[in-house]
């Protein structure tokens, strides 16, 4: 903020536009805001007709509903009485709930032993579910204390009852939660001899609830006679919790208040906060049943309209605001550009840039000759300037070639000391070795035993073949400097014996191969051999007891790739990039020079290919040879 205000105070331009843009936007803000307030009353009122009109005729809807329910039961507790037959009964529920779609479920239950041939229990049971209508005979269960039941026996008149879960093990139920319509039924000398129930599913009666399109984002709710959920967004709720029990903290007074307003039947709307936003509530009870139904609008879905408008018109007067800002700041920069191009000079200058010199003023006021004054002085101290840069950028380049050739020169000395102590270390131990075998074997032949001189003898020839590792490695090094390829020796031969072949110098080493014993490959069939071979060395120095696998396979049809696998410690992610560089080893306590694998990458790319480590491996260490077939 200060820099800002510091950047306005340095601009008379700016300045000026500022005050002008000001005072035109607080009497468009005056205006406007007078006009957007009276907008915003209109759009409240018609919002509150809209929503009051829409839940008017859900609940118009839903007492229809209701009408036709009460209307179907009341005829049938007047006809069932003058025909009480058990397969009557029976089919008395199977036709009403066809005829009335609207029904999920319709039962005719008997007080206890009213037929003595059908046992203590006997209720007829008609139920729709999944498209599907089910008549049965309920099976034996108490379902005299039943709600249902119960209910308009102790009353002895007709009523609603409260939403029930109607599972009983064993029994033909319903898997949604039930409403239902009760009437008692008694015989022609008025005794009570059961009653008739007409159910509802309670989800058909919330997809009428919560079919109400008053906004995108609006919402319903039914509440019962104690304030219980029965239609709720949030189904975990469902007869679980009561609208007094869910009000949040900050809107708990207005809650309350709506809720004792829903359960005395009255309507009305209320404005509140719902989730922690603002929001309106209509509602307005369901006669006969006790319950209520509202329909929740958040805030921002009344006033869409009027957001965007008041957004739209916001933004147009924003952008002509800053358009004005612009005109202003353009027309007095313009009088005053001259001056500023000097003092961005001046400064560009006191920060030693001179690269960028000002046009040539036309004008003949002091101003103008000020200008090209200052052009001319600029112009003089960029031609020094440039002069010196170019001499010290000369001297620069000269310091960091010699650094550079320094730096050079300390690390091939010490590459050249490394590797000779290396060698003389990888020679000197297989020397004294083959040294100390041939005095013992000079001075005490007759007393060694057969045995001991055959492990003498078999320890010499791993000296010597170390020994000759080393030399060959060296050799090989010589001869492929300078190198491009390899063509003087290529053969076709097998993939498999070449791989079987190679896995002969331990017998640990197993072959897996996918392609047959008479794929045939074209190249260098020594080299491949050796680079081979010193992949499976490595392998058995770095996992002597672990599995060592010599893979084939065929990648394409111009490509063959050969891998060596084994389950070793494997290869350090920071180590990954610099084991294939010359005289590089990761443990300098293990044998060699640090040169296999650089020979075994520069012969196998010298064959057309490549060799890599597998980075996605993560049991040990995968080195792939890719080739061409050939």
């Amino acid at each position: 903020m200060k820099r800002l205000l510091s950047y306005i105070q340095q601009h008379l331009s700016l300045r000026l536009g500022l005050v002008i843009t000001l005072i035109i936007a607080v009497v468009f803000m005056l205006l406007f805001g007078f006009l957007f307030n009276r907008c915003r009353r209109f759009i409240q009122r018609a919002a509150i007709e809209h929503a009051t009109q829409l839940l008017d005729n859900t609940a118009e809807r839903i007492n229809g509903i209701i009408d036709e329910t009460e209307l179907v039961t009341n005829y049938m507790a007047a006809t069932v009485p003058h025909n009480l037959h058990p397969d009557s009964l029976l089919s008395f529920t199977d036709r009403t709930v066809k005829e009335n779609t609207f029904l999920t479920g319709f039962a005719i239950s008997m007080e206890p032993n009213f037929f003595p041939e059908m046992g203590r229990y006997f209720s007829a049971y008609t139920l729709r579910q999944d498209g599907q209508i089910t008549t049965v005979r309920e099976g034996p269960f108490e379902y005299f204390d039943a709600i249902w039941y119960k209910t308009p026996r102790k009353l002895g008149k007709p009523c609603w009852v409260d939403a029930f879960d109607d599972y009983n093990e064993g029994t033909l139920s319903a898997r949604d939660i039930l409403t239902s319509y009760c009437c008692p039924m008694r015989d022609a000398d008025g005794k009570y001899v059961g009653s008739i129930t007409a159910s509802l599913s309670l989800n058909g009666l919330s997809e009428s609830v919560t079919a109400i399109p008053a906004y995108p984002n609006s919402s319903a709710i039914m509440v019962g006679r104690d304030g219980t959920y029965l239609v709720h967004p949030d189904s975990i709720k469902l007869f679980k919790e009561t609208i007094f029990s869910d009000a949040a903290p900050e809107a708990r007074r207005d809650i309350d208040a709506l809720g004792r307003d829903m359960l005395a039947g009255h309507s009305g709307m209320v404005e509140t906060i719902v989730d922690g936003h603002d929001a309106y509530i209509f509602y307005r009870p369901l006669e006969r049943t006790g319950w209520s139904i509202a329909i929740v609008c958040p805030e921002s879905d009344v006033f869409t309209r009027y957001n965007r408008i008041f957004f739209t018109v916001w933004s147009v007067i924003g952008i002509g605001l800053l358009l004005l800002l612009l005109f202003c700041y353009q027309t007095v920069r313009r009088a005053v550009q001259p001056l500023s191009q000097l003092d961005h000079e001046a400064r560009r200058i006191a920060d030693g840039q001179f690269d960028e010199p000002l046009p040539a003023s036309t004008r003949r006021d002091s101003v103008g000759r000020l200008t090209n004054s200052f052009i001319r002085m600029q112009r003089s101290l960029a031609e020094s300037v440039t002069s010196i840069r170019r001499v010290n950028a000369e001297l620069q380049q000269q310091n960091d070639e010699l650094t550079h050739a320094y730096q050079l020169k300390l690390e091939t000395n010490r590459q050249k000391a490394a590797f000779i102590q290396e060698m003389y270390h990888q020679i000197r131990t297989p020397l004294n070795i083959i040294n100390g075998f041939t005095q013992v074997l000079s001075a005490n032949f007759t007393d060694i035993s057969e045995e001991e001189i055959g492990d003498i003898t078999t320890r010499m020839r791993a000296s010597a073949k170390a020994i000759s590792r080393i030399t060959r490695m060296l050799n090989a090094s010589s001869a492929i400097k300078g190198a491009k390829d390899i063509t003087g020796s290529q053969t076709i031969f097998s993939c498999n014996e070449l791989c079987r072949e190679a896995a002969t110098i331990h017998p640990m080493i197993k072959v897996e191969s996918e392609v047959a014993d008479d794929f045939m490959i074209r190249t260098d069939r020594k080299a491949l051999l050796t680079i081979l071979s010193e992949l499976l060395e490595n392998a058995t120095r770095f996992a002597p007891y672990g599995d060592i696998i010599i893979g084939c396979r065929e990648q394409d049809q111009n490509k063959i790739v050969f891998s060596v696998s084994d389950n070793g410690p494997g290869i350090a992610p920071e180590d990954r990039d610099r084991i294939f560089a010359q005289f590089t080893k990761l443990n300098s306590f293990t044998e060699g020079i640090g040169l296999g694998l650089s020979l075994c990458q520069n012969t196998a790319r010298m064959l057309g290919g490549d060799l890599t480590l597998d980075d996605h491996y993560t049991q040990g260490a995968r080195f792939v040879i890719t080739l061409p077939i050939g």
